[in-house]
Formats: C-alpha cells, structure tokens, sequence
C-alpha cells in the first residue's frame, strides 16, 4: 500500500486501439484516466473479468493518489476490510484490472457501440472517426448518469 510506480498496469490486447482511439479523441487526458473509469464501472457492477491478452497499457505512476484510494478502498470493502489484502500493490491492480477489463466491456455495451467502426467490437473495437465529434461530451454526461443511478 506505497501507490508502486514501477508496475506495468495491463488492459487486453483487444482494447490497444480504443484506448488510443479514447485518448487522441480527447474523451481522456491520459490511459490511466479511461482505466479508472472501466474500474469503478466494472466494480459498481459487481463484475471481474480476467485478461485473456493482456498488453501493457501504462505505469502505474500515472495512478493519481485518488485513484490509488479507491483501488484500496474497493478491494477493502470486498474483503470485510482485511488490511492483507491491499499490502502488495501488484496484487491490488491484478484485481483492479479484472474489474477494468468487465467495464470496458460494459462500457462499449452501454454507451460506446454507436459510436465503434461497424464490425469492429467482436474483435478489436475501434472509434469510428465521423461518430466522434460529441463524444466527448457524451462520455462525460454519461459518467454523470452513472454516478446518479443508485444513489
């Protein structure tokens, strides 16, 4: 629980070019940012997926002390608050990924399959470019409906 730098945060393989595409759209600064929002969605959701290909998407140095806090704070809550579980940062993002992993398939389900290449999102779901224009104000309205549903 030292917030590591030096850990190669994975994504799969299968999502390298959304995760540009997501970035260069300037619908997120930064990898680390879309990262943390497919964590909390995965995590709301309650679902953790492994990677099948895993490709190292960033350091984990980009991780704000924010982002940090709530890794913590998810794997704390599904534990009934063990401290073990979150004394190994690797081990805290190897599960942070899984949930990652299930959001972004949540998130290309519930929000971002209008706005995929046709025929992409079986394979490598990739942005397609005259959809783009309002993304990211879209990405954003729909972060604020997530954050509203349940509370």
């Amino acid at each position: 629980m030292n917030m590591d730098g030096q850990i190669r945060v994975k994504t799969d393989a299968r999502y390298k070019e959304l995760y540009n595409n997501m970035k260069n759209s300037f619908v997120v600064g930064d990898f680390h940012e879309l990262f943390f929002v497919c964590a909390c969605i995965g995590y709301r959701r309650k679902k953790r997926k492994k990677i099948a290909r895993g490709d190292d998407r960033f350091w984990s140095r980009t991780i704000t002390p924010s982002e940090w806090g709530c890794y913590y704070a998810m794997l704390l809550e599904d534990n009934n608050y063990d401290f073990s579980i979150i004394m190994e940062d690797k081990k805290v993002l190897g599960v942070i990924e899984e949930y990652a992993n299930s959001g972004m398939e949540i998130l290309i389900d519930d929000f971002l399959d209008n706005y995929l290449l046709p025929g992409s999102k079986e394979k490598e779901p990739q942005l397609d470019p005259t959809c783009s224009k309002t993304l990211p104000k879209d990405f954003l309205f729909y972060i604020l409906e997530q954050s509203e549903v349940g509370s």
